[in-house]
């Protein structure tokens, strides 16, 4: 194997292997939720965006989903992270809502980079008065 082969394989690899805003999708067990009772979902959606706004880029956000997709962007020490955060139900009027945030490396080769989930949920708890 010549090292043209070796430079592509590692592209390959690189590409299969990097988390994008697509992969960001509710349910799949990789984030963390927390539960919010007591307040309406305008107070929950703003919540969300200031606190994401805040550190992060966002990328896309749909209300009436109820979703909010960001990134941090890339530093010394990180290829950055994209994060999502998930409201459900995405509707106003209810008794519950959960609130599901998923932080993802970039590269699954990355070694460092910070968690984005503890960060959000305390900032919306904050925000929420909870």
């Amino acid at each position: 194997m010549n090292r043209y082969h070796v430079f592509l394989s590692i592209l390959i690899f690189l590409a299969v292997g990097c988390a994008t805003i697509g992969s960001l999708k509710p349910g799949t067990g990789s984030g963390s939720t927390f539960e919010v009772y007591d307040r309406n979902y305008e107070e929950i959606w703003k919540a969300a965006v200031t606190v994401v706004g805040r550190s992060l880029t966002i990328v896309e956000s749909n209300k009436d989903t109820g979703t909010i997709k960001a990134e941090a962007r890339a530093g010394i020490t990180t290829w950055g992270e994209v994060i999502g955060v998930f409201i459900h139900p995405a509707s106003k009027g209810e008794q519950k809502y959960t609130i599901e945030v998923i932080s993802l490396k970039r590269s699954r080769l990355q070694i460092t980079g910070q968690n984005w989930e503890p960060t959000i949920i305390i900032g919306m708890k904050a925000e929420l008065n909870l």
